[in-house]
Formats: structure tokens, C-alpha cells, sequence
């Protein structure tokens, strides 16, 4: 990987990795059409079975076969004149390669592991099996510079990504891998017939800006891969959408767990205007009680213009690198008192090039520069009308990213808590190796300290050093509200599990029903953030009037309730590589009426239905089975039967989410930042009717000591017939410090009734809290 990211955030922990372990070299097997094969042994990293196929006069291609981490095959398609694997910075697995056999029948010669078995046949074809033995691919007879057309039986497709036009449609026909503001591709797809698939090459030349030219297209009856030059297949065999997308992010890196104050809510907008202004906007958030955790700040963080129409040789004053001192005169003092005083971190813009002279005329004199601009508009990308051109950075050069590093080292000194990056579709992989390069600053001041960026593109495995992303400069209409949870599905699907929307629509101005309806869709999303273009109204909650102001602050008090819910399900994801965020279909699949909807999602348990009309109207599906509403404050309960869909009017204040019996919800107290956590006793939630269970995780929020294990992990157990809560606490005990639950209280919702414990109990190694009869608590 060449760089701090692979050794210290790719470390596996064993409890997530199944046995076997990286078998001991190369085994290279070269045959001819008829496959009789001589063995020889060769150091390598990881070891391959290798068979070179002739074609005629023309060259031969080799195709190797191995495995890559506990859930992959890898095929490999190349000319031996370039044997090397490729190093993609997609692929860091999280377990070590599971061992296999080779075999050689009278099929052909392939290997057998622990997932199934991938044979090359005696026809040239490759065959994908599970453990039973059943067929679940085979490829047309391979040729070269022809595209892998691999078998389906109708396989329904997801993970491609998505932009704005299909950001409402699950399945996907074809991917062609690129990114842009508003859309992100992957090489990647989970087909039904009982398999996932990346593709990987190992070069962006040649290819669109910001494309990789790795695609795919099916017609229902076969799946086309089309590339140039070698192609690398990982192969992931899994019976459900579920099992293949956790055998993908255990491919591509389990996914950090983001520091704590990024599971509050953050407010961005372009336009602080100074000083006075950003103290007075944090104040009000604080004055009118609208938990907030983090202010985003656009170019006037760090200079008085914009860069927009600078040409190739850029202008001699500007600084890339430092404080603008109307909006930050004494940046370090004053980072220091938002976040010790008022608890509010900042987070600045950052633009992939050069603006200053001296700088350009360096980076040009090393290579350092792309040839090409960052292109205009949305989805489709302008690519003719790009700005910015000759003063991009090219991050795939460990120069380039070492010499980053160090221009905004002081930055992070100076108080700066996290990245905003924007514009970096210069590359397909330009925000990971930009990524790597504010990693590897944050590395060099504080080599503990939890990395965390948002980003308006992505690229698989990115999530493993602590990138999030954004949906990119999304319009204030009710269309691009609509089709944010459809986005934000399709993406983590992709390989994006942390997604953010520019709550409100960045461009143009929102109103106050829009911009609440947006908000309370955020509650439920990884990552809330408003924001909003210079001349728009910002985004903040006591502009919109007093019921709106009403409305979003009781939807960011629930946000704030959810923050252990939500902090624990991500340390779920990044220990077993399961979606804390799903689409229905995942947790539905024999729904018929479930499998297309993207206006609703799983949150870990929560069943969220927002409402996205205009017009206020609910528009709600709800499976099969019992369902509560979700109402944490509540006086009265309200249980449903599914199997059905709920309509009528909503009010502004009105978030629809449910819950079925089951479930155990664990909350904090209102509280206006995470560092005031814990805030009082934990309220757990327990939803009667069946038995449930949850694992609160609870560390220090900021360090790494969680890959190593200093984790409190607090085991809730609900057993309906004894109406009975329990709890064991295991792990680092003391690691959340002084920000760990010490106390519990116990809330019962049932088909008559709520019932709340009068008093909490000391949240112990062990301990309980029972119903008895009469709903006394005991």
C-alpha cells in the first residue's frame, strides 16, 4: 500500500476472521490447451495457481487463480509480460488469505477453499461454484482483447453506485466506474445468481476524466466485463445480498469507526463572512439549544477569494496553506476556545490544486501537475467547459503526497479537526490518495488521534482510513430531497458505508418545510449536515421561523438521543463488516412490495419512513409482522400490523420510524454536544413481544485504542417471559472514561401500554431490571 494506512488501520482483530492463514508462496502451474500442468515454487506474497494459455500465433495470457483475505476469489487475467499483481488501493482485506487446494480433473485445473471452487475449464472457460458443488457462473470461452462475458440466470444486480437519475432504482443493468459531483460508480456488483464481483485495473490511462476503465453491462443472460490490457476478477461467493456485501467490505477494509463528535450534526454553508459572524452563528446554536458538535467552513477559512478563475499559472499572493485572518485573526486560539469552551469543532474546505505561483511553478517542475482540469456542472460531467486546468495535484505520487502532508501539518496543529474535500474528481482515485495524504498529517502530530474527512466522491476502500462522503452539490427542490435516502443506499451498497447530503440543497433557496423535511431525514443518516451556495439563506434552524425552529430542533435532540445507538452499530460494522445502513431489500428479501423502495431504509433496527412530499403526505410500506412506532417520548403506544401501507397527512414535526417487538434501543438524555455525554442515566427502550438483545460499545471517541480492543461492551438482553433487562459488561471496562454510562433506566412499550422504570440502577458488571406485576419495577 506504501503508506501508514495498510499497517496501522488494516490490522485484522481475530474475532472477526475465520481460521487459515496466508499459504506459503507461489504455486505457478503453466499449461498448454491441455492443461497438464508442472509445478514450481517462487516467493510471493500471496500465493496463485498460474496457468498460461496459448492462442494460436497471437500472445498467450496467463490466468491466475488464489485467493485474497477470507472472502474472495482472485482472477487474474494478464500477459506474462507483466506478471505482477496489481496493487489497488480498492483492495486491503481484513482477514489473511484463506488457504485452498489446488485440483485437476478431468473438468480442468482450478482451486477449492473454504468459499467453493474456480476451475478453468479444458474449453477455456471459468466456472464459479458454491460448496455444494452447484454452478452460480461460468465465462464464455476466454480470448484476448475480448471482454469476459460471464453466465446469469437473470441476476438482479446491486452496488454500482448511483447518480441522480437512477439514485431511485436498487438494481443496476450495467456500471461504468467513474466519479463527478452528484455520482460515484464502483467496479462492483452483487448479482443474485449467488455471487459479488470487483474488477480491478491497474491504470487510469486512457480513461475519461475520473473514469476507470473497468465496466461492466448485462442483458439478464450474461454480464460483460470490458478492459484493456490485464484485468484482475475478485469473486465473492454469497447466497444473499447481505453475505455478499459483508464479503465485499471485508475485501476492500473494515470500515473505521468516525470519531464520536461526527455522529452529532455539523453545520457547513459558503459564506462565513468574519469573525464576529462565526462567533455570533455558534452562540445561537448554543442560546437556542440546536445540539451541534462541528461548523464547516468554506474557501473564506483560508482566503478572501475563490480560485474559480485563476489560470494555469495561478496568482503570485495566494495562500493554499494558511488562515484568512478576517474569519480566523488568531486561528489557534480560536479553535481552541470554540472546541474547549463551546465544544464545537471546525472542519475546512480543501480543493485538490494549487492556486499560488511559486507553488504551480514547482509542482510543474517535478511532474507533479495532471494535464487536466476539474470539470464543470453535475452529472454528466462537463468535461469541455473544465476549470482549473495544469494546477491539479497528482496524489498518486508519494512525493506529492508527502509534500501535502507537510503543508497542512501545522494546520491540524493550529486546531483543525477534520477535512472537507471538494472538487477532487480530477482522478478516479484522487480523493484516496488525497486521503492518504491528510492521513498521513494527522499521523505526524497525533499518531492516535481517529482520522475523518468528507468528501464529494468516493472510491471502494476508502472507508477504512475514516473518509466519509457527501452526495455532492445537490439542488434545493423536493427532487433531490426524494431521491437523497435512494443515493445514500445505492452508495453504501457501493462501498460508501459513512453518506452525507447538503441538507437543504445547496443550490438555490430552500423553505422552511423542505428544509425540516431534509433535516429529519439527516437524523437517521451516518453523517448530518446542512449547507447551502453564498447567496442562499444558511441552513440554520432560527432563520425558518419559530414552528420550523420547533421542528428541527426536536429532530436534532432525537439525533443526539440515537448517538450511542448509532456509535454502537458502527463499531458493529467495523467488527463483522455488516451494514449498520441497509436498504429494505436486504432486510426483506422475500418481500416482493419491499424490494424497490429507496424513500425508506433499515438504521440497524429502526424501520425509518420519512416523509419526502411536498405536500406533507406520508407515504409508508411496512413488511409483514407487528410494528411500533418509534416515538421515544411518547405517553401512548402504537403497535400495527404490516403487510401494508400508511397515508394521510403528517405534521412538521412528524419523523415516521418503527420498530418491531424485539427490539432494544439503547438512548442518551438530551444533550447539546457528545463531549457532554454521558449526560445522565442510559434510557433503554425494549419494544415487548419478543426477545431481544443489543451490544452498546462505548470508548473515548477520539483515539484508535478501539482497533486493539479498549472497548466497553455492555451486552442488554430483554426475556419476555420475565419481562426481564440484563446486562454483563466485558472488554477495557474504564475506556470511555468519564464519557461511559454509569447509570440505567428501563422503558417497556407494549400493546397496552409504556411503562417507565421510576428510578435508574448503577450500570454494573452485571445486573437487572424486571416488570413485575402491576408494571412495578424491580
Amino acid at each position: 500500500f506504501g503508506s501508514s494506512v495498510h499497517t496501522q488501520l488494516a490490522a485484522p482483530i481475530s474475532w472477526r476472521c475465520p481460521g487459515g492463514a496466508v499459504a506459503g508462496g507461489r504455486l505457478m502451474m503453466r499449461a498448454g490447451l491441455a492443461l497438464a500442468a508442472a509445478v514450481v515454487l517462487a516467493h510471493a506474497e500471496h500465493s496463485e495457481s498460474e496457468l498460461t494459455i496459448p492462442h494460436g500465433s497471437e500472445d498467450p495470457f496467463v490466468v491466475s487463480l488464489s485467493m485474497r483475505g477470507s472472502s474472495a476469489f482472485r482472477l487474474r487475467i494478464y500477459n506474462p509480460k507483466s506478471p505482477s499483481p496489481f496493487e489497488s488501493p480498492m483492495i486491503a482485506p481484513v482477514c489473511s488469505d484463506t488457504k485452498y487446494e489446488v485440483i485437476n480433473d478431468k473438468e480442468g485445473m482450478g482451486i477449492r477453499s473454504s468459499l467453493g471452487t474456480i476451475m478453468v475449464t479444458k474449453k477455456g472457460t471459468i466456472v464459479l461454484k458454491d460448496l455444494s458443488g452447484a454452478v452460480l457462473t461460468e465465462t464464455k470461452p476466454m480470448s484476448p482483447g475480448q471482454p469476459l462475458v460471464l453466465s446469469s440466470n437473470g441476476g438482479k444486480l446491486y452496488g454500482r453506485g448511483a447518480a441522480p437519475p437512477d439514485a431511485r432504482q436498487l438494481t443496476a443493468t450495467a456500471s461504468d466506474p467513474m466519479v463527478c459531483n452528484r455520482a460515484t460508480y464502483a467496479p462492483y456488483y452483487y448479482s443474485t445468481d449467488g455471487y459479488s464481483a470487483l474488477g480491478v485495473v491497474n491504470t487510469t490511462d486512457g480513461a475519461t476524466v475520473g473514469h476507470l476503465p473497468a465496466r461492466y453491462q448485462s442483458s439478464g443472460q450474461e454480464i460483460s466485463w470490458y478492459f484493456s490490457d490485464s484485468f484482475e476478477l475478485y469473486i465473492m461467493p454469497a447466497k444473499t445480498l447481505a453475505e455478499g456485501t459483508r464479503a465485499y467490505y471485508e475485501l476492500i477494509g473494515a470500515p473505521q469507526v468516525l470519531p464520536r463528535y461526527a455522529f452529532g450534526f455539523s453545520a457547513s454553508r459558503w459564506g462565513w463572512q468574519d469573525k464576529a459572524y462565526i462567533d455570533d452563528t455558534l452562540q445561537k446554536f448554543r442560546s437556542g439549544k440546536f445540539p451541534i458538535d462541528g461548523i464547516i467552513v468554506d474557501f473564506e477559512w483560508f482566503t478572501n477569494e475563490s480560485d474559480y478563475s485563476f489560470q494555469p499559472p495561478g496568482k503570485s499572493y495566494y495562500n493554499d496553506f494558511g488562515f484568512n485572518p478576517v474569519t480566523f485573526p488568531h486561528p489557534k486560539e480560536q479553535l481552541a476556545s470554540y472546541k474547549e469552551d463551546l465544544h464545537i469543532r471546525m472542519a475546512g474546505i480543501r480543493k485538490p490544486r494549487l492556486g499560488n505561483t511559486d507553488f504551480l511553478n514547482m509542482a510543474r517542475s517535478k511532474g507533479w501537475i495532471l494535464p487536466n482540469g476539474e470539470p464543470s456542472g453535475g452529472f454528466p460531467p462537463d468535461i469541455l467547459n473544465s476549470y482549473a486546468v495544469k494546477r491539479n495535484l497528482d496524489y498518486s505520487i508519494p512525493e506529492v503526497r508527502k509534500w501535502y502532508s507537510e503543508q497542512i501539518a501545522g494546520l491540524v496543529e493550529d486546531g483543525v479537526s477534520f477535512w472537507w474535500n471538494d472538487e477532487g474528481e480530477t482522478n478516479y482515485f484522487t480523493y484516496h490518495w488525497w486521503n492518504v495524504a491528510e492521513l498521513d498529517a494527522l499521523r505526524s502530530k497525533d499518531p492516535n488521534r481517529r482520522f475523518y474527512s468528507l468528501n464529494r466522491g468516493w472510491t471502494p476502500g476508502m472507508a477504512r482510513m475514516g473518509a466519509a462522503a457527501w452526495t455532492g452539490d445537490v439542488d434545493s427542490t423536493w427532487e433531490d430531497l426524494k431521491s437523497t435516502p435512494g443515493m445514500m443506499l445505492n452508495w453504501v451498497l457501493g462501498g460508501a458505508p459513512y453518506v452525507a447530503s447538503d441538507i437543504g440543497g445547496f443550490l438555490g433557496n430552500t423553505s422552511s418545510v423542505h428544509l425540516t423535511r431534509w433535516i429529519q431525514i439527516g437524523v437517521f443518516m451516518p453523517i448530518m449536515r446542512v449547507h447551502s451556495i453564498i447567496d442562499a439563506i444558511p441552513h440554520f434552524p432560527w432563520l425558518w421561523g419559530d414552528d420550523a425552529a420547533a421542528a428541527i430542533r426536536k429532530a436534532l435532540e432525537l439525533r443526539y438521543r440515537l448517538i450511542p445507538y448509532h456509535y454502537s452499530l458502527a463499531h458493529a460494522q467495523y467488527r463483522t463488516q455488516n451494514l449498520w445502513i441497509r436498504p429494505l431489500v436486504m432486510e426483506f428479501p422475500d418481500d416482493p412490495l419491499a424490494a424497490d423502495i429507496t424513500t425508506q431504509w433499515m438504521d440497524g433496527d429502526i424501520l425509518v419512513a420519512p416523509i419526502v412530499e411536498e405536500n406533507n403526505l406520508r407515504d409508508i410500506y411496512l413488511p409483514q409482522g407487528q410494528w411500533y412506532l418509534l416515538a421515544p417520548d411518547a405517553t401512548a403506544t402504537l403497535l400495527l400490523g404490516g403487510g401494508r401501507r400508511l397515508g394521510k397527512d403528517g405534521s412538521l414535526d412528524e419523523m415516521p420510524a418503527f420498530v418491531r417487538p424485539g427490539t432494544v434501543l439503547p438512548l442518551a438524555p438530551v444533550v447539546q454536544h457528545t463531549d457532554a455525554l454521558p449526560g445522565g442515566p442510559l434510557e433503554v427502550q425494549v419494544y415487548a413481544g419478543k426477545d431481544g438483545s443489543f451490544e452498546l460499545v462505548e470508548d473515548d471517541g477520539e483515539t484508535l485504542g478501539y482497533i486493539a480492543g479498549q472497548t466497553r461492551n455492555t451486552h442488554l438482553k430483554w426475556d419476555e417471559a420475565s419481562k426481564t433487562l440484563s446486562w454483563t459488561v466485558d472488554g477495557a471496562k474504564h475506556a470511555a472514561g468519564k464519557h461511559a454510562f454509569t447509570e440505567v433506566a428501563l422503558t417497556v412499550f407494549d400493546e397496552s401500554g409504556i411503562y417507565r422504570s421510576s428510578h435508574s440502577k448503577t450500570l454494573g458488571s452485571q445486573g437487572s431490571i424486571a416488570m413485575g406485576p402491576d408494571s412495578i419495577f424491580f
